[in-house]
C-alpha cells in the first residue's frame, strides 16, 4: 500500500508540473499574439495616418492648381519643407518633390525627336541627357563606361532583343549564375536600374538626385521652375552649351515665383553667357503634373513611410503609383 501511495503521488506531481508547463505555454503564446495584435493594430493605424497625409497632399496640389494654372515653383504650398504635425500618439510628416524637376528615365523608350534634338542625338534627348550627366558626375565609382550605362538602360526599355551600342540584351543577362531576361518595357521605379548592367549601389546613389521614374510615361518635359540649385547639373546636361556653373547661376537669378515662360528661361541662360544652338521648347516647361509625396507615419513609436505618385489633370488627382518601406 506504502509503495502504490508513493507511486499515485509521483504521478500527480507529474501531472501538476505538466499542466504547469503548459499553462505557462499558453501564457507566453498568449503574451505573443497580443504583442503581435498590438503591432499590427499600430501599423494599420500608421499607414491610415499615411493615406491622410496622401489626402491632404492632393487637396494642396489641386487648390495650387486653381489658384495658378500656369505654372508650378517652389514658393507654392506643396513646395513647404517637411515639417513634422502632431497627431494622437504620434506624429505625421511629409515631403513632396516635382518629377518634372529630374530626368525621366522612361522618356529613354521615346521615339527620337530629329527636329527637336538635332544631329548629334544617337537615340532621344533623355538619353543624351543621361549620358551627359554620368559623364560630368564628380567621382562616379564606375564599373562600366557611361556610354554602356546609358546604352545597357536603353536596351532594358527597348521592344526588341538587339542589342544597341555598347549596352545589353538578353544574352548578357541570361549568361549571368542567377538568369534572367530585360525587361523591354518601362521602369515602375527607380530601383530597377539595379538589375541593368553597371548600375551598382554607389553608382545609383550619385545618379539618384538627378533622375526618376514617372510610371507609363516617356515623356521629357522639365520645369525650369522647380529645379534646385543642387540640380544644376541637369540643366547644363540638357541645354548645350551650359556649363555647371552657368546652370547654377540661372537658378539663382530665378524669379521668387519662377519664370512665367520658357522664353524668359532661355533669356536668363543668354544672359549668363551660355547655351547655343536650337532651343528645344519641348524640352522644358513651367509647368508640372506629376508629383512624388514621401509621406512617414510615427505612431506607438512605430515608423511607417509611404511613396505616393500623384498625377494632376484637369482638377483631379490621381494615384499612378504607391509604395511602403523603403527609401525612395
Amino acid at each position: 500500500m506504502r509503495e502504490q501511495r508513493g507511486a499515485a503521488l509521483i504521478i500527480v506531481l507529474f501531472i501538476v508540473a505538466l499542466a504547469a508547463t503548459i499553462a505557462a505555454e499558453m501564457a507566453s503564446n498568449l503574451m505573443v499574439q497580443v504583442q503581435r495584435a498590438q503591432n499590427i493594430q499600430s501599423h494599420q493605424q500608421a499607414k491610415w495616418y499615411s493615406y491622410g497625409a496622401e489626402e491632404l497632399i492632393k487637396k494642396v496640389l489641386i487648390e495650387t492648381k486653381k489658384e495658378d494654372p500656369d505654372k508650378v515653383h517652389l514658393g507654392q504650398a506643396w513646395a513647404r519643407e517637411e515639417v513634422p504635425y502632431p497627431v494622437d500618439d504620434g506624429t505625421l510628416s511629409g515631403e513632396v518633390t516635382d518629377l518634372q524637376a529630374c530626368l525621366n528615365l522612361n522618356a529613354l523608350a521615346a521615339p527620337k525627336d530629329d527636329n527637336q534634338s538635332g544631329s548629334t542625338v544617337k537615340t532621344n534627348a533623355a538619353h543624351v541627357a543621361l549620358l551627359e550627366l554620368l559623364k560630368n558626375i564628380e567621382d562616379l565609382p564606375l564599373e562600366e563606361s557611361e556610354d554602356a550605362l546609358a546604352d545597357s538602360l536603353y536596351d532594358w526599355l527597348d521592344k526588341d532583343s538587339m542589342t544597341y551600342g555598347s549596352g545589353a540584351e538578353e544574352d548578357e543577362y541570361m549568361s549571368r549564375q542567377t538568369p534572367y531576361l530585360t525587361a523591354n518595357n518601362l521602369l515602375a521605379s527607380v530601383s530597377e536600374l539595379r538589375v541593368i548592367k553597371g548600375f551598382n549601389p554607389l553608382v545609383m546613389k550619385k545618379l539618384l538626385p538627378y533622375v526618376c521614374v514617372i510610371p507609363g510615361n516617356t515623356e521629357l518635359n522639365i520645369n525650369v521652375n522647380t529645379v534646385k540649385s543642387e540640380q544644376a547639373l541637369l540643366l547644363s546636361a540638357l541645354v548645350d552649351g551650359l556649363s555647371e556653373s552657368g546652370a547654377e547661376a540661372v537658378i539663382s537669378a530665378r524669379p521668387e515665383k519662377g519664370f512665367d515662360t520658357v522664353d524668359e528661361f532661355y533669356a536668363e541662360v543668354a544672359n549668363q553667357g551660355s547655351g547655343k544652338g536650337s532651343k528645344p521648347s519641348k524640352l522644358f516647361t513651367v509647368d508640372s503634373n506629376y508629383f512624388k509625396l514621401r509621406a512617414k507615419a510615427e505612431f506607438d513609436e512605430r515608423l511607417f513611410t509611404m511613396t505616393s505618385i500623384i498625377q494632376i489633370n484637369q482638377g483631379q488627382a490621381t494615384i499612378l503609383a504607391r509604395k511602403f518601406g523603403g527609401v525612395q
